[in-house]
C-alpha cells in the first residue's frame, strides 16, 4: 500500500510542508475528524525513508483510549514493528526500549512520569505527543516527563484551540524550541494582560494581548486546518434536543437535592462562593436528573431506575435499526443503561481494557449500541460506524462535548 497516495490531497500537501521544513518542531492542530494520526504516521515513515536518517525509535504519548488506534495505523500501513503497551505492564516495555526490539513505541500519558527515566538515555529519533494539551500545565509531572526526553524531531498534535490559552501553549512551545521559549515569565509578560490581587498579591489573568503577533511568530510551524475547509463532502451535524419529563420519584429526589444546594448557598451567602464547590454541588444536580438516585453510606450518588431519560432513550434505540453511540460523563448511568440493552449493546468506559477489539467490532457493525464516558469514549478514537450520538448529559466542557460529537463526524 502506498502511505502518500492514500491521503487526502490536504494532508499530502500537510506531511510533504513538515517534512521539507528545516524546523524539527511542529504543531499539527487541525479540527478534530481530520486524520491527524494518518498524518503523524506518514510524516514519521517519511522521515525514516529519508537521506539523513541516523537511527533510532519513535516515541509515541497518547491517551488510553487512542493506543489501540496508534497501533493499527503504524502496523496497517507501514512495516515498521509497533509496540503498545498497557500500563500494567510497563516493565515489559522498559525491557523491550533498552532492547531496541522495536521501531515505534506508543505509550500512554499517565505511564510516561512513572518511565521517563528510563526513556531519557534513549536516542530518540521522533517524539509525537497526541493531545498534546495534556502538556499544558508546565507544572505537572507528565508535562516535566515530556520534557526530559530528547529527540531528533517533535511532533504535537491536538484538535482542541491552542491559542485562547496563551500562558497554556507556553509548556507545548517550550517543549519544541526550549531555546527560544525558555522563559514562562517573559512569554507571560508579552501575551497576557494580569492584575495583581491582594491579599496575596497573586497574578489574576484579565485578557490577552499581542495575539496576531503571537500567531504570526508560531505559523511556521502550525498547520491548522478546519473541516469544513478540507472534507466538503462531510454531511452537516444536525441536533435534535429531546425534552424529557421526569417520573414522579425521580422527580422527588431531584427537588430535595436542589433544595439542599439552595439551603447551601444560604448558609454561606456571607462569603464568596469558591468556583469549585459550586461545579460539584451541580453535578450532583446532574446526576440526580438522569435517574432516580440515592447516596451510599460513602456519600457516593447510586443511580437505578426509574430514569425518564433512560425510557427516551430506548425509544429512540428501538424506533431504529441503525447503529447508535450513548455518551454521558457518569460511569453508574452508563451501566444502568447497559444493563437494560443487554445483548445489543457494550460499555466503553475507563475501566474497560479490550478497547481495541470493542472498537473494531462496532466499526464491522458486530455492536449495534456503543455505550461510552465522555471520558474514555469522547477523544482520538473513531467510531464512524454509527451516524447518530445520544448524550444523556452534556459536559460543562464545550470541547469535550465536540470531541465527542467527533468520533462520529470524521
Amino acid at each position: 500500500m502506498d502511505l502518500i497516495a492514500s491521503l487526502f490531497p490536504f494532508q499530502r500537501d500537510d506531511v510533504n510542508n513538515i517534512n521539507s521544513s528545516p524546523l524539527t518542531g511542529h504543531i499539527i492542530a487541525n479540527e478534530m475528524g481530520t486524520g491527524k494520526t494518518y498524518e503523524a504516521v506518514a510524516i514519521d515513515y517519511c522521515r525514516r525513508n529519508a537521506s539523513d536518517y541516523e537511527g533510532g525509535p519513535t516515541l509515541v504519548v497518547a491517551p488510553l483510549s487512542t493506543l489501540p488506534s496508534w497501533y493499527n495505523h503504524f502496523n496497517d500501513l507501514t512495516d515498521l514493528k509497533v509496540i503498545t503497551i498497557d500500563p500494567k505492564n510497563r516493565y515489559k516495555f522498559i525491557n523491550a526500549v533498552k532492547n531496541q526490539e522495536y521501531d515505534v513505541y506508543v505509550i500512554h500519558w499517565d505511564v510516561l512520569r512513572l518511565v521517563h527515566e528510563d526513556l531519557s538515555g534513549v536516542k530518540w529519533h521522533h517524539i509525537i505527543a497526541d493531545e498534546v494539551h495534556k502538556a499544558k500545565n508546565r507544572k505537572a509531572q507528565q508535562t516535566k516527563a515530556l520534557k526530559k526526553i530528547k529527540a531528533k524531531y517533535k511532533l504535537a498534535m491536538s484538535g482542541t484551540p491552542i491559542i485562547n490559552r496563551p500562558d497554556e501553549l507556553w509548556s507545548i512551545l517550550h517543549w519544541l524550541y526550549p531555546k527560544d521559549y525558555g522563559s514562562y515569565w517573559r512569554f507571560y509578560e508579552r501575551f497576557l494582560n494580569y492584575e495583581i490581587v491582594y491579599p496575596g498579591g497573586y497574578h489574576k489573568i484579565t485578557g490577552t494581548k499581542n495575539v496576531g503577533a503571537l500567531k504570526e511568530e508560531i505559523a511556521p510551524f502550525v498547520t491548522r486546518r478546519v473541516k469544513k475547509d478540507v472534507l466538503k463532502d462531510l454531511p452537516p451535524k444536525y441536533y435534535t434536543t429531546v425534552d424529557v419529563e421526569l417520573v414522579p420519584k425521580q422527580r422527588r429526589a431531584y427537588d430535595q437535592m436542589r433544595k439542599d444546594m439552595i439551603a447551601w448557598i444560604g448558609q454561606n451567602e456571607q462569603e464568596p462562593l469558591v468556583a469549585p464547590a459550586v461545579i460539584a454541588k451541580l453535578v450532583r444536580l446532574q446526576q440526580f436528573s438522569l435517574a432516580y438516585a440515592e447516596f451510599d453510606e460513602d456519600f457516593k450518588v447510586q443511580l437505578s431506575k426509574p430514569s425518564a431519560k433512560l425510557d427516551a432513550l430506548l425509544d429512540i434505540v428501538h424506533s431504529t435499526d441503525s447503529q447508535i453511540v450513548v455518551f454521558t460523563q457518569f460511569v453508574g448511568m452508563a451501566k444502568l443503561v447497559h444493563e437494560e440493552l443487554k445483548g445489543i449493546s457494550e460499555l466503553l468506559i475507563g475501566e474497560t481494557s479490550n478497547r481495541g477489539e470493542l472498537i473494531e467490532r462496532f466499526q464491522r457493525g458486530d455492536i449495534r449500541i456503543l455505550i461510552c464516558s465522555i471520558g474514555a469514549g469522547g477523544v482520538g478514537i473513531t467510531l464512524t460506524a454509527a451516524d447518530k450520538a445520544v448524550f444523556l448529559d452534556r459536559s460543562w466542557s464545550p470541547a469535550m462535548n465536540m470531541q465527542a460529537e467527533d468520533r462520529l463526524h470524521r
